[in-house]
């Protein structure tokens, strides 16, 4: 590992202690409908929407197959795109139910074989759920800042992880991801950054561009 992700790691470190992923949930099912719901959609709406239906009504693969396309649709709409993600939903849950007795499975292959799942939401059930740590999770944020940061120079999401996997030890990834999505959250945000405020500003190649 060199001396500047080193130095970004020990940062992370002091100012985000207790960073974590922003949807609620309670089991793998919940997290994986969620981060399908959250594309493009506030993980806040997320939450507030789906916590109730899923401590009332939404509780198993099955639930959401029985209630049907429809009413499922009907749950979601203040949702953005609810529709395309209610037919994903649905489909996720066809496959949980006949080809995985409705139980999440476990593994990076059988997550992403599932309707609607890529290597990212992927990550995101392995981290939160099944205690994985070697976990990169290429949300927008994670991309914007690393490519700030001159972590990586590649712009696909997979290429990114990948990347990111060469040079992160294998037991920080999952906290590195959840630590520096959180400072692109807060701090080294999409349009302005706060780089007065960035605790990376004297080791960034890109603090000139926004100065």
């Amino acid at each position: 590992m060199n001396a500047h992700l080193k130095k970004i790691l020990s940062l992370l470190d002091t100012a985000y202690p207790d960073a974590k992923t922003h949807l609620d949930f309670d089991n793998a099912f919940e997290l994986t409908v969620s981060t399908i719901l959250a594309a493009q959609c506030t993980d806040v709406r997320v939450n507030m929407i789906m916590v109730p239906l899923y401590k009332n009504k939404y509780k198993a693969p099955e639930d959401i197959i029985n209630a049907g396309l429809k009413n499922f649709t009907e749950d979601i709409k203040s949702i953005t795109f609810f529709n395309n993600k209610a037919k994903a939903v649905l489909a996720l849950c066809d496959v949980l139910k006949n080809k995985f007795s409705g139980q999440m499975p476990g593994t990076m292959d059988e997550l992403v074989s599932l309707p609607g799942i890529g290597r990212k939401s992927a990550n995101v059930v392995l981290a939160n759920c099944f205690g994985r740590k070697d976990c990169i999770i290429t949300d927008t944020h994670l991309i914007r800042v690393t490519g700030r940061l001159g972590l990586t120079k590649e712009t696909v999401p997979e290429k990114i992880e990948m990347d990111l996997k060469k040079k992160v030890p294998d037991d920080k990834q999952t906290e590195f991801s959840m630590k520096i999505g959180e400072h692109g959250r807060t701090v080294c945000i999409a349009k302005k950054p706060k780089c007065g405020e960035c605790m990376f500003e004297k080791i960034c190649p890109s603090r000139k561009e926004f100065n």
